[in-house]
């Protein structure tokens, strides 16, 4: 799935506000890496691509950790998905 993401320089930014206005533009998920990989994979010239594992949720009212650190089965298929899909470039 294809999904607007919104990326931010800086934890604990992601304020009730900035979520609602961010959400009314489309975003599914926010993080904190895209950009600056998006960018320098632009000016180096070569493909990027990036998987977006979503680990907890803090657009609510409280923290849903999710315990995304001992999904370990969820992050193999992914690390493995990755490597496949550098393996078709």
């Amino acid at each position: 799935m294809l999904a607007k993401t919104w990326t931010i320089d800086g934890p604990y930014r992601e304020t009730p506000e900035k979520i609602k206005l961010r959400k009314a533009e489309g975003c599914l998920t926010v993080e904190m890496e895209a950009a600056a990989f998006f960018a320098v994979a632009q000016f180096r010239g070569v493909p990027f691509g990036q998987i977006l594992y979503a680990g907890d949720d803090v657009s609510g009212s409280a923290w849903v950790y999710r315990e995304w650190q001992s999904r370990l089965d969820v992050r193999e298929r992914l690390f493995w998905l990755a490597a496949e899909s550098c393996l078709l470039l």
